[in-house]
């Protein structure tokens, strides 16, 4: 009876994806699949869902985080970030490319979007990474850090994960510190170990007044993470609120401060902004529909007697195999909102908490951005330094090995995960 279900949904999303069908149309073909041929019921109601799931409050804050974002991509913000860094490390071996690693942690923290990470941090840091460091190890640190801005807090996708199963945000965003730096540190590790610079080049010394200069510099950005996340986590603003604070403060200072932007480039700005705002929208609707046709055709049900027969370890185990291969295929938003609300029912049965199941999706989902042939950093970054999709693959796969190590320890010790919302 499952199979019977699941293949034909998997065979409609392949074929209108292989005719190139944006992954919203493939998902709604799949919905209308379902309501129509296995439901028997009318389309109404799937198309009145299409304009109801747009109403949960949660959601608004997708939208100030992109516009934070956008107005921190087009100013110097990200420069001034990366510099801070730069000047703190450069005196450890690897500490150029951990720089790029730390701050691709800091600016997910404020723009919650791996692909604009990748467009940020691509522009200011390949040229010198790839001079000390080679290009192998200058594509590969800046298209798979870029994939932080998944997993630490404030993520778009734990948003979306929280309103898909009702799972407080506020707690997920306590949830994924921990595991966040622990994909930072493994990750530093490895580059300490495999950095080796060009011969000829010096090596640098910490300066105290060049990293000053670099933090004074620097301050504007770096006080945005903790206005944000404090702001949330002291209970003076819900997600939304803090949301709309970046997104003041980041335009704020940007436009009037530093003087970056100038007020006829807004328009631009807010244009990219609200694009990536309605395509995230597009998949949150018809996934959302595509959840509700799947619980009236009691798939989450059939699901939870195929899952079953399995233990905890088990279970966690097919889990990360399952997203890591949907990861490689479709966006992070489309897979949560299709799979989260299925998936939930078996986790909660065999007692895995909704908070580590959520870091176990976001984490798993974030090698995906990075994962060759589908990988969106990949095409961002093709894009942006014009570099060969095999040169650009090549170049990630240690990283792909290093997050899924972190991917397994946050998995099965999920006292990472818990312990900080336990806490508050």
């Amino acid at each position: 009876m499952l199979l019977n279900i699941i293949l034909p949904i998997l065979l409609i999303l392949i074929v209108l994806s292989l005719l190139k069908c944006p992954i919203y149309v493939s998902i709604l073909g799949a919905a209308i699949y379902l309501q129509v041929f296995v439901n028997h019921m009318s389309l109404n109601n799937l198309f009145t869902g299409v304009f109801e799931s747009m109403t949960k409050s949660a959601l608004m804050a997708v939208p100030f985080f992109m516009v934070a974002g956008s107005i921190i991509a087009a100013s110097s913000l990200g420069k001034r970030l990366i510099n801070v860094f730069i000047e703190l490390l450069k005196a450890v071996r690897g500490g150029f490319p951990i720089a790029c690693v730390v701050a691709n942690g800091i600016f997910g923290a404020i723009s919650g979007s791996g692909p604009a990470a990748t467009a940020v941090f691509g522009k200011i840091c390949y040229e010198p990474l790839k001079e000390r460091h080679g290009e192998n190890l200058s594509l590969g640190v800046i298209v798979s850090s870029a994939s932080l801005s998944t997993i630490i807090p404030p993520s778009v996708s734990m948003i979306i994960y929280g309103v898909a199963t009702e799972t407080s945000i506020t707690k997920l965003f306590l949830a994924g510190i921990i595991p966040g730096i622990l994909i930072v540190v493994v990750v530093s590790i490895y580059l300490i170990i495999k950095s080796k610079p060009k011969q000829g080049m010096e090596k640098e010394k910490f300066s105290a007044g060049s990293f000053g200069k670099a933090l004074w510099k620097g301050l504007p950005v770096l006080i945005l993470p903790v206005i944000v996340l404090g702001s949330v986590y002291s209970g003076i603003c819900t997600p939304t609120e803090s949301g709309a604070l970046s997104a003041l403060y980041a335009f704020i200072v940007a436009v009037f401060g530093l003087r970056d932007i100038k007020i006829k480039q807004l328009p631009a700005v807010f244009k990219d902004a609200a694009r990536t705002t309605a395509q995230v929208f597009l998949l949150i609707a018809t996934s959302t529909v595509f959840s509700q046709a799947a619980t009236v055709a009691q798939l989450p049900q059939l699901l939870q007697e195929a899952f079953g027969s399995m233990g905890r370890i088990q279970f966690l185990l097919m889990l990360n195999i399952l997203l890591l291969i949907v990861g490689c295929f479709f966006d992070t938003g489309a897979a949560i909102l299709i799979l989260a609300p299925m998936l939930i029912p078996s986790a909660m049965a065999l007692g895995i908490s909704p908070l580590h199941l959520g870091i176990v999706f976001v984490a798993n989902l974030a090698i995906g951005l990075f994962t060759p042939p589908f990988g969106l950093n990949i095409f961002v970054a093709q894009s942006v330094l014009k570099r060969p999709m095999g040169i650009i693959s090549k170049s990630v796969v240690p990283y792909i090995i290093l997050y899924f190590v972190s991917v397994l320890i946050i998995t099965y010790v999920p006292i990472l995960s818990t312990w900080l919302p336990g806490a508050g």
